[in-house]
């Protein structure tokens, strides 16, 4: 029997039972998240390589760069690593896999792969795109006949137009000459796959009139994920579509994109109509809405955050009083305070809000409590940072003077979430330190530059302060 009928049978039995051996994992994802179609990928990649493995240790693996595909890319080596964890898998093969005897294994041609590496530009190299190189993340044996690699060309081609609606016509037309199979080498089934895929799935930046189109034509599931869609792209001319598919009752899930379109829109006429709806839901329900009036709310809206309030539990009282923080108010600082009841400790979130309203009793415990050896002594500095009064400053600048490790750590990490004017002046007086324990040199790069992040100006100043 020759070679090549050798290949046929084995490659029939030996492949089909490695694929059907392919751990599966469990992975979950957080509500709203939406999957990026295998255009968007291309679309959005810097960098798409077609690159060969040539050599593995553990799971770093060098290749050579065989063809830009997209991009400007002047090395002629790679090295990425593999990944294996619940939610994402890429692995790149140096050879076949198959269950075969090393008998039979010997007898078949030698094969090297190649793999599509999609690339963003990270702090001043390339990085792998781990989303877009796992979507695609299938060996490559014969260039002129691999269905990946002639549709990823076709909508690397595509996605060069950079307009949206000649982009979306050519997309099409693709897609038709693929319907008509009439020249299925150089239109895959599988392009057509992609296409379609792409088109139907709500992604934030297609257009509304788009978005609206797949919402009318799609079950319940995917229109939760059109209205995500509007709420992470910011689609200003949904706001009357929110409106008028609120004039009913609408599914409760439904509460979660619609929360999130106020937060991103900052859409007063929904925050207000939403929001009032808030004291009659029950707990579970109410927290996508609690997090829009937190972030979207302003004084105008003290009535509806006091509804809220005198509705709450604890827990959700907890997250309440951040706003109060900022838009102090005599009744909710009352109603604070009879929730904590003195429980400090075991009400500790309900008692950083309590501090930032400017209670001075909780500053008297805080005092007190982080003299103990409690394991929970943290919640003291934590309680002292988020606290604006003159008092609770000085208690900071002691601890800061006197050098106390844990204290300045619990500071500068209390620091980061509260709202007191006086910690820009604190982390000042921690980064001139002239000798910082490691661990606070740590914790203090690590809270400004997620200050920073977050696009918290003078935390920047700061992070550029301790980079000197």
């Amino acid at each position: 029997m020759s070679i090549f009928k050798i290949t046929k049978i084995v490659l029939a039995t030996a492949f089909i039972h490695v694929a059907f051996n392919i751990s599966v994992f469990a992975c979950s994802y957080a509500d709203g998240y939406l999957s990026t179609t295998h255009y968007d990928h291309v679309k959005a990649a810097s960098v798409i390589l077609l690159a060969e493995p040539h050599s593995k240790s553990v799971n770093k693996v060098d290749f050579h760069i065989r063809e830009v595909l997209k991009g400007e890319f002047a090395a002629k080596e790679y090295s990425a690593s593999e990944v294996n964890t619940s939610c994402t898998v890429i692995r790149f093969p140096l050879t076949r896999e198959t269950n075969l005897s090393t008998f039979l294994v010997e007898k078949l041609p030698k094969e090297v792969p190649k793999y599509l590496l999609f690339l963003e530009k990270g702090k001043g190299e390339w990085r792998l795109s781990i989303k877009a190189t796992e979507a695609m993340n299938s060996p490559i044996w014969d260039e002129q006949s691999s269905d990946l690699l002639i549709a990823v060309r076709e909508l690397i081609r595509v996605s060069k137009q950079n307009d949206y609606e000649v982009e979306k016509r050519e997309l099409k037309r693709l897609a038709r000459y693929v319907n008509l199979g009439r020249q299925p080498r150089k239109y895959p089934k599988l392009l057509g796959e992609m296409i379609v895929g792409h088109l139907s799935t709500p992604t934030p930046n297609k257009t509304f009139k788009d978005l609206v189109e797949i919402f009318h034509k799609s079950e319940s599931e995917v229109q939760r994920d059109v209205l995500w869609a509007f709420a992470w792209g910011g689609h200003k001319e949904a706001a009357k579509f929110f409106e008028n598919l609120i004039d009913s009752p609408i599914p409760l899930n439904y509460i979660g994109p619609l929360s999130q379109y106020i937060t991103t829109t900052r859409n007063e006429a929904l925050l207000i109509r939403l929001g009032r709806n808030y004291p009659d839901l029950d707990s579970s329900s109410r927290w996508p809405i609690m997090w829009a009036l937190i972030k979207t709310a302003d004084e105008r809206h003290a009535g509806l955050m006091m509804a809220a309030l005198r509705s709450a539990n604890k827990e959700e009282a907890g997250r309440l009083a951040e706003w109060f923080v900022r838009f102090p108010n005599a009744e909710a600082t009352e109603i604070v305070r009879l929730l904590v009841a003195g429980e400090y400790k075991e009400n500790w979130e309900l008692t950083f809000g309590l501090a930032g309203m400017g209670d001075s009793a909780t500053i008297s415990w805080a005092k007190e409590f982080m003299k103990t050896d409690d394991e929970k002594r943290w919640i003291a500095f934590y309680t002292i940072a988020h606290s604006p009064l003159v008092e609770a400053d000085i208690v900071a600048r002691g601890v800061i003077e006197g050098l106390d490790t844990d204290g300045i750590i619990s500071l500068i990490q209390g620091y980061a979430e509260s709202h007191n004017p006086n910690k820009y002046d604190r982390l000042l007086d921690i980064i001139r330190l002239p000798k910082k324990d490691p661990k606070v040199e740590h914790w203090l790069k690590r809270t400004l530059q997620t200050m920073s992040e977050d696009g918290d100006v003078r935390s920047s100043v700061l992070l550029g302060l301790l980079g000197n």
